[in-house]
């Protein structure tokens, strides 16, 4: 069966599904939608992913005419942190599907996830090594390679998982959704920050979670530096902008290596580290 030079990338996430189009090795564009039903899944798969069936979901999305060929499907890379959902692609005629033990790097264990594999690789093949990735995500995430070896990392809750924690874990507190802005990833505006010393239950929930979660990021880059001064660190996920924008504005030092290119912002690591396997045709047709 021929395939449309246009491909499609699916990382399914613990909240959001995340979606991203190509053309051979140009990036179109990308896009995020709450999880799709089986029913939806359907009307795309059958569709080979039309213009016509997204704007049916109520989804914009970054699709040229050419892409929409009812005759010729394009490839569909997915990834997923969660299992259920994969099964409804599996017959589609031209899916790919992204595990850990097909991604091209060294030193992974066997409950690696995938997504923090996909940055990773995303990360390094796009900036070069060392690199350190900080995802802020349903959980923040520290993971760190060289030479297309992982190095180790960390796990942690991340925000919204923290404030859902003190809410769901005790009688009290209420659910905090703060709003952390949308600062530009290249340019980083100034964000507001709680007062560190609160003086309501809210504020004092929004200070304990922040200026701890940046205190750890903070000190992971600072032995990030300590042993690979020349290292990378590029900030990726939901929360990234916001994490990035929020210590550059407290930390002068930080600052300067934004400046100097060694401390960075990418939200769409996930698809390079796809792009990435697909140009190495590591993972064989099904």
């Amino acid at each position: 069966m021929n395939h449309s030079p246009f491909w499609l990338a699916l990382v399914i996430g613990n909240s959001r599904w995340h979606w991203g189009c190509f053309k051979e090795k140009r990036w179109l564009g990308g896009w995020h939608t709450p999880w799709v039903s089986a029913d939806q899944i359907q009307a795309l798969k059958s569709s080979y992913f039309s213009l016509e069936t997204w704007q049916n979901l109520g989804v914009s999305v970054p699709l040229p005419p050419a892409a929409a060929n009812d005759h010729v499907p394009p490839e569909l890379w997915v990834a997923s942190v969660v299992s259920d959902p994969l099964e409804s692609w599996q017959d589609y005629a031209a899916v790919q599907m992204v595990e850990t033990s097909r991604v091209p790097l060294l030193g992974l264990y066997d409950t690696f996830g995938v997504d923090r594999a996909l940055t990773l690789l995303g990360a390094g093949h796009t900036y070069g090594w060392p690199v350190l990735v900080i995802d802020g995500g349903t959980a923040l995430t520290f993971t760190a390679g060289d030479n297309n070896h992982l190095l180790g990392g960390a796990i942690l809750p991340g925000l919204s998982l923290q404030f859902k924690s003190l809410y769901q874990s005790t009688d009290q507190l209420p659910l905090l959704r703060p709003d952390l802005g949308q600062p530009d990833l290249g340019q980083p505006e100034r964000v507001t920050l709680p007062a560190r010393w609160a003086k309501t239950t809210a504020e004092a929930m929004a200070s304990g979670v922040i200026y701890t979660q940046l205190a750890s990021i903070r000190d992971f880059i600072t032995d990030w530096q300590r042993h690979l001064p020349s290292g990378q660190v590029i900030f990726t996920g939901g929360d990234g902008h916001f994490l990035m924008a929020a210590l550059i504005q407290q930390d002068q030092n930080l600052a300067q290596l934004v400046s100097t290119g060694l401390i960075k912002a990418d939200p769409n690591l996930m698809f390079w580290g796809i792009r990435a396997c697909r140009t190495a045709r590591a993972i064989p047709s099904l």
